[in-house]
């Protein structure tokens, strides 16, 4: 039995000004630009790792967001493999033998699935065993319970030294890897997954009851809306909605976690 420690970098829609503007993908709204993984075996002793860029499909263009935290620029991904071609090599890097998927919380094993269901791969190639290892990091720490830790904090915590920036995904993948081989519990029993939750269908476009809008700001407002102010409520409705006027959005990231 070997373990699979991985972390992932995602690209996600942003609402550039110029050009084409690019929606959210219900079906992947991460898409993932970097694997990163390191193998141990069942004594916790590094076999091998793995890194991969990815070259971004379903959002080409970068979020600011996702360029400042991960320090990956687009000449980096140019000419890079397509998720694809990552996923069979990530397959071929787990091999044959029995495998547990390892992450820092489990979003980034979510989103893995959410990216092999988007184009359509074997998910069944993939593991379906997988762990936690923030928990076990948490509980060795004795840190407040119900609270989450970040993968920064516990190396701090650790006095692991700090060789590697965070938010690449091989070193957090490496830094998971030593915390796990420190914190994990006498008995591991992994959890389950079900690729097939992953899937989800496009949401339906509502229509607006415009009548209800008014009215709900009116009992608030304690007085009837003129014309104007009718007219006013429905564009800034509109521009909401469409996300005119969106600030950079924050990206999913694992510091809630890291």
């Amino acid at each position: 039995m070997n373990y699979i420690v991985l972390d992932l970098e995602f690209n996600q829609a942003f609402p550039f000004k110029s050009g084409k503007k690019v929606e959210p993908n219900p079906e992947c709204p991460f898409e993932i630009i970097q694997i990163g993984a390191v193998k141990l075996n069942e004594r916790f002793e590094q076999l091998d790792s793995f890194n991969c860029m990815i070259s971004p499909q379903i959002y080409p263009r970068l979020h600011p967001f996702v360029e400042k935290i991960t320090g990956i620029r687009p000449k980096m991904l140019a000419g890079q493999p397509h998720f694809p071609e990552a996923y069979q090599a990530f397959l071929s890097f787990i091999g044959k033998e029995p495998a547990v998927l390892c992450a820092w919380g489990g979003d980034d094993i979510k989103s893995l699935y959410r990216n092999i269901l988007y184009y359509n791969l074997d998910a069944d190639a993939m593991t379906n065993q997988f762990l936690n290892v923030q928990p076990f990091a948490a509980e060795y720490l004795h840190h407040e319970t119900g609270k989450a830790i970040g993968l920064k904090n516990a190396v701090e915590a650790l006095e692991l030294p700090q060789e590697e920036t965070f938010h690449n995904a091989l070193n957090d993948a490496t830094y998971t890897a030593k915390i796990f081989a420190i914190t994990h519990p006498e008995h591991i029993q992994p959890d389950t997954f079900q690729p097939l939750t992953m899937l989800t269908k496009k949401p339906k476009r509502l229509r607006t009851n415009v009548k209800s809008l008014f009215l709900h700001i009116e009992e608030r407002l304690e007085r009837p809306l003129t014309e104007e102010e009718k007219a006013l409520v429905k564009l800034a409705y509109m521009l909401g909605r469409n996300h005119t006027f969106d600030a950079a959005p924050t990206v999913r990231k694992k510091e809630s976690a890291k």
